[in-house]
C-alpha cells in the first residue's frame, strides 16, 4: 500500500427532504460531515447497517448523486463541483445487484465495451472484440460468452461482467457497492478473491462497501464504521475487529453469525430495526438511545472523532 492519498473526502453531506410517519416533511442526513482518506492501493472498508448511509456516500464521493456541503479531492484535485467527464475513466463503481445493472437487452459485448466506445471512439469492432475477450478472461469467464444475454448467467457470473465493464475503461479506484451481498456464500468467496487478485494485477484503489463486518476484515486495509450518517469509528481493519472502541462497533462484532449457536455468544447490544426511528436526534450521540452504557453528557453533546490509539479514532464520551 502507497503513502499517496489518491481520495479525500471532508465533511462530506448529503440531505434528502422526506415525510415523516405522520406525513411530515423532514430532512433525512443521510451523510452527514463524514471525512476520512484512501490512499492509492488499498482497500478502504465502509461498514453499516442498512440506512445508515454508506451507499449514499460512495455514490456521492462519485457525484452520482451531487454533494449538499463538504468537498471531495481525488488525486490533489478538488472534485466537488467540476465536469467529472475527465474523472469517469478513473473512478468506476460496481454495483450491488448484479442483474439489475445489466441491461438485459444488450449482449455481453455490448455491456462490457460501453465504456470503450465512450472513451476510445477510433476503436474498431474487432479491437473492442478483443479487449472485451481479455476482460472476460481476466475476470474468470470463457471469451467465447460474449454474445450472450445477462439472463443466460448465474448471479456471480454476472457480478463478474459488472466487474469487467467497471475495469474496460482502465481505473483507479473503483466503490464496490455491496459486491457480494446478493449472492450466494459459495459465491462470495470467489467474488472476493477475484477483487484482490485484480487489484494486484491492476494497482486498484478500493472503497468496499458492506454490511458484513467478517467480510470486510477479510478484505480491507482500514476500516470505517457509520451509523446514521456520521462516521463513529475508523482504524486498521485488525483493530476494529479485535479492539473495538465504540458501542455500535462492538455490537456489529457480535451480531457477527458464528458456525455453532451453542457456542454462541449472546447478543446483548442492539442494531437497528426494521421499524427503527432513524431521525437524528437534535442534540447528543446519536447511538445513545440505545446504548447500554450512556451517560449525561451523550445526550446533550455529540462526541467527536478522538485518537484511542495510534491511526485509530472513534467518536464516543466513554473513551
Amino acid at each position: 500500500m502507497s503513502d499517496a492519498g489518491l481520495l479525500s473526502i471532508e465533511r462530506l453531506k448529503k440531505y434528502y427532504q422526506v415525510r415523516d410517519k405522520a406525513g411530515r416533511r423532514t430532512l433525512l442526513k443521510a451523510v452527514d460531515g463524514v471525512s476520512f482518506d484512501i490512499f492509492s492501493g488499498e482497500t478502504f472498508g465502509l461498514v453499516g447497517e442498512s440506512g445508515c448511509g454508506k451507499t449514499t456516500l460512495g455514490r456521492t464521493i462519485l457525484r452520482l448523486v451531487e454533494p449538499d456541503g463538504g468537498a471531495i479531492k481525488y488525486a490533489g484535485d478538488d472534485i466537488t463541483t467540476v465536469n467529472m467527464r475527465p474523472y469517469r475513466s478513473k473512478m468506476q463503481i460496481i454495483f450491488q445487484d448484479p442483474y439489475g445493472c445489466l441491461d438485459p437487452r444488450c449482449r455481453v459485448i455490448d455491456i462490457v465495451s460501453e465504456g470503450l466506445r465512450a472513451r476510445h471512439a477510433g476503436f474498431s469492432k474487432s479491437e473492442r472484440r478483443n479487449r472485451v475477450a481479455i476482460l472476460l478472461e481476466s475476470v474468470g469467464l470463457d471469451p467465447g460468452c460474449m454474445y450472450r444475454y445477462p439472463h443466460e448467467f448465474s448471479g456471480g457470473q454476472q457480478q463478474r461482467i459488472g466487474i469487467a465493464r467497471a475495469l474496460a475503461v482502465n481505473p483507479e479506484f473503483i466503490v464496490c457497492d455491496e459486491p457480494v451481498s446478493a449472492l450466494d456464500v459459495s459465491f462470495q468467496s470467489q467474488i472476493i478473491n477475484l477483487l484482490q487478485n485484480l487489484q494486484e494485477s491492476f494497482g486498484l484503489t478500493y472503497l468496499f462497501i458492506s454490511h458484513d463486518l467478517s467480510v470486510v476484515r477479510h478484505i480491507s486495509d482500514r476500516v470505517g464504521v457509520m451509523y446514521l450518517g456520521k462516521l463513529v469509528e475508523l482504524g486498521a481493519a485488525e483493530d476494529i475487529v479485535l479492539r473495538p472502541a465504540h458501542q455500535y462497533t462492538k455490537a456489529l462484532i457480535e451480531a457477527i453469525p458464528v458456525p455453532d449457536p451453542k457456542t454462541g455468544r449472546a447478543k446483548t447490544r442492539k442494531l437497528l430495526e426494521e421499524d427503527a426511528d432513524l431521525s437524528i436526534p437534535d442534540r447528543g450521540c446519536r447511538y445513545c438511545r440505545l446504548c447500554e452504557r450512556a451517560l449525561p453528557v451523550c445526550m446533550e453533546e455529540e462526541p467527536a472523532l478522538r485518537e484511542v490509539a495510534p491511526g485509530h479514532v472513534c467518536a464516543c464520551h466513554l473513551l
